[in-house]
């Protein structure tokens, strides 16, 4: 173990990660006091822009509007194009 920051790094030996099939991305988690270190199947940002490439909802556009609305202080009018 070494200290990173205020935290600890364990070094995993590339043997350990070829056998596992780990790459730059992994999964962690507590499961009963015991840290599991898994692979991660897919990108961890992947499809995260799927939904802003299509055509928004008429509820998303309503929802956008009524945020803008909402705003303290800022008027279409302030804005000068």
């Amino acid at each position: 173990m070494r200290k990173v920051g205020n935290s600890r790094g364990v070094l995993i030996p590339a043997a350990f990660l070829v056998s596992c099939r780990i790459e730059d991305q992994v999964d962690m988690q507590l499961q009963d006091g015991q840290i599991v270190i898994k692979p991660v199947s897919r990108k961890l940002r992947e499809g995260w822009f799927v939904q802003s490439a299509s055509e928004p909802t008429p509820s998303k556009v309503v929802a956008d509007e009524q945020a803008w609305d909402a705003l303290p202080g800022v008027v279409d009018s302030e804005w000068v194009w």
